[in-house]
C-alpha cells in the first residue's frame, strides 16, 4: 500500500496566514526553512516572505505576490487566486511558534526517513561492512533531534557572542575549561569544545596513569568522561583506580590472603567513593570504526570529555602501510572532536630516536608514526621523568624517579610551559594531580 510521508497541510497554511496576519510571528520560525515545507508551493511563498524580511520590507499579500512575480514562482505556487486563498484562511490561533514546530518536527521525520532509505540502498552495493555500519551510525546520530536547524553566522553575530562571552569569562574568578590538576600550565590550558588532546611519552613514563589521574580529579568535580581503552582491559584500569584510592598495592588483589579486616575496609570505603564518580570505561573494539561509533555514543551519554588509549593500538586495514593508516586514523579522531565538540584525549607513543640523544627530553619531533599528531593536535602533552634516565646512566646512583615533569609543547590557543615536580606513585600507577590548578 502506497503512504504519504508525515505532513500536516493545514499547519502550513495556517502558519503562513499567520505570518500575513501579524508579521511578529516571524520571531518564532527562525528554526523552520522553505524545504520543511511538504508541500512546494508553501515552501515557496515562506521564501518569498523570508526575502522581504531581509529587505525590511513590510509582509503582505501585495509585496508577497510582487516577490512571487519577480522570481517567476507566481504561476508555480498555484497563481494569485491560491495566495490569497492562504491568506483568507484564518488559523484557528495566530500561534506561529506552535505551526512552526509541528512543520519543523514533521520535516525531521521525513528527512530520517530519507536517511534510512538511503542507508538500506547503500547496504545492497556495500563491500566493506564495517565502514557501512560506522556511517549508518553517523547518519542516524547527525539526524536532526531538535528544532535547530543548522545554519551560517554572520560575522556581526558571531563578534557579538564573542564579546558577551568574553565579558562573562572576565567577570567569572575561573577561567573556562576543564580543571586538569596542573597548577602552573592551568593558566595557559583552556580545555573546552573542539580540541584534540596528546598526550605522548616514551613506554614506562606514566601515560595511562596519567589519562586515569586526569579522568578521576575530573570525575570528582563532577565532570563526566569516558574512557576508552585499548590498551588495558577494565579490570586492570578499575585495579589502579582502587590501588591508588586505597593506597593498597593492587597486586594483593588476586593473591589468597593477602589482605586484611582493616585493608578489606579501606578497599570497600574506597570503592564506595568511586563508584559514585560520572567515568565511563569501554575496553571492546579497536578498529577505527568502533572508536567513532563508542565516541558518539559516550557524547549522547553526556560525556565532556573522551579519553583514547592508544593510537598505536587502533587497527587499520591490512592494505594500508604503517604511515597511512596511523595518519589516517589520527585524522578521524581529529574530525570526531569537531563533529561532537568536545575535548578527546589521545594516547601516543614517542619514537626511540630520544633513546639516542644525550638529552632526552621529548621534543614534537619524537612523536611516533606520523606527522598527522602534530599537525592535528591542539595541544600536545610530553611526561618525563628525569630521574628515570639518570638511573640507567648511572645505576649506582640515587634519583627521585617520581618528580615528573608535564611538558606542555603545543598549544594552539596559548602559551606552552612546564608542570615540574608532578608527583608519580609508581606503586599505584597514579600520578598526585593538586587542586590549585586553574579550571
Amino acid at each position: 500500500m502506497n503512504r504519504l510521508p508525515p505532513h500536516n497541510l493545514d499547519m502550513e497554511t495556517s502558519l503562513i496566514s499567520a505570518l500575513f496576519i501579524n508579521n511578529k510571528g516571524f520571531e518564532h520560525t527562525e528554526a523552520i526553512a522553505p524545504d520543511d515545507f511538504y508541500k512546494t508551493a508553501h515552501g515557496l511563498i515562506f521564501s518569498a516572505m523570508l526575502d522581504l524580511r531581509k529587505e525590511k520590507q513590510p509582509v503582505d499579500l501585495v509585496t508577497v505576490m510582487e516577490k512571487l512575480q519577480k522570481k517567476n514562482h507566481l504561476g508555480k505556487i498555484g497563481g494569485p487566486g491560491y495566495l490569497a486563498q492562504i491568506a483568507d484562511a484564518a488559523p484557528v490561533a495566530v500561534n506561529a511558534y506552535a505551526y512552526a514546530k509541528t512543520i519543523k518536527d514533521l520535516a525531521m521525520v521525513r528527512g530520517a526517513m530519507q536517511s534510512c532509505m538511503e542507508i538500506i540502498d547503500s547496504g545492497y552495493t556495500t563491500t566493506d561492512p564495517d565502514e557501512f555500519v560506522s556511517k549508518a551510525q553517523e547518519r542516524i546520530l547527525s539526524l536532526q533531534t531538535t528544532s535547530v536547524k543548522d545554519k551560517f553566522f554572520t560575522m556581526d553575530q558571531l563578534v557579538i557572542d564573542a564579546l558577551d562571552r568574553i565579558t562573562r569569562a572576565q567577570n567569572t574568578e575561573q577561567a573556562q575549561g576543564l580543571n586538569f590538576g596542573f597548577p602552573v600550565l592551568g593558566n595557559a590550558m583552556h580545555i573546552h569544545g573542539s580540541k584534540l588532546i596528546i598526550i605522548a611519552a616514551r613506554p614506562g613514563m606514566g601515560k595511562t596513569a596519567l589519562m586515569l589521574s586526569v579522568s578521576k580529579f575530573l570525575g570528582y568535580q563532577g565532570i563526566k568522561n569516558t574512557i576508552i581503552s585499548i590498551e588495558m582491559d577494565k579490570e586492570a584500569l578499575v585495579d589502579r583506580f582502587l590501588s591508588e584510592e586505597s593506597d593498597i598495592n593492587s597486586l594483593c588483589f588476586s593473591t589468597k590472603g593477602s589482605l586484611s579486616t582493616r585493608s578489606m575496609q579501606k578497599l570497600e570505603e574506597s570503592a564506595g567513593g568511586l563508584s559514585h564518580l560520572p567515568i565511563y570505561i569501554d575496553d571492546s573494539g579497536c578498529k577505527i570504526q568502533d572508536i567513532e561509533r563508542k565516541c558518539r555514543k559516550a557524547k549522547k551519554m553526556g560525556s565532556q570529555i573522551i579519553f583514547i588509549d592508544q593510537l598505536s593500538k587502533i587497527s587499520f586495514s591490512a592494505k594500508t602501510d604503517e604511515y597511512m593508516g596511523y595518519t589516517r586514523n589520527c585524522n578521524k579522531i581529529a574530525a570526531l572532536k569537531k563533529e561532537l565538540r568536545i575535548p578527546i584525549v589521545l594516547l601516543c607513543q614517542l619514537n626511540r630516536n630520544l633513546e639516542n640523544r644525550l638529552n632526552k627530553r621529548p621534543v614534537l619531533a619524537d612523536l611516533k608514526q606520523t606527522g598527522a599528531i602534530e599537525e592535528d593536535a591542539d595541544m600536545v602533552f610530553f611526561i618525563f621523568r628525569p630521574g628515570y634516565y639518570d638511573k640507567l646512566s648511572n645505576p649506582g646512583g640515587t634519583y627521585d624517579q617520581s618528580a615528573t615533569e608535564i611538558i606542555l609543547a603545543k598549544n594552539r590557543n596559548g602559551a606552552t610551559g612546564v608542570e615540574r615536580q608532578v608527583p608519580f606513585k609508581a606503586k599505584r600507577g597514579m600520578f598526585q594531580l593538586s587542586i590549585g590548578g586553574v579550571a
